[in-house]
């Protein structure tokens, strides 16, 4: 087994950003390395035109205790 349990998409990390209390809700109880996500939430996340410094920062510091799906698939 890998560790991961949950791929999560870009509107669910979207929502953990946000503070959305469903996302929240949803994931309560789950550890955040458990998590996966591809290049394309990724991509998305940061890509977006009038992303401001600090909410890049703030997606990093979250993607940064999950699992990039191929980040993990290079490294093996």
């Amino acid at each position: 087994m890998n560790g991961l349990s949950y791929l999560l998409d870009t509107n669910t990390i979207i929502g953990l950003l946000k503070g959305n209390d469903e996302a929240i809700s949803i994931l309560s109880g789950i550890s955040l390395p458990a998590c996966g996500f591809s290049a394309i939430p990724r991509m998305e996340l940061l890509s977006y035109p009038d992303l401001a410094i600090d909410e890049e920062q703030a997606i990093n510091r979250l993607l940064d205790r999950m699992t990039h799906l191929a980040r993990r698939m290079v490294s093996r």
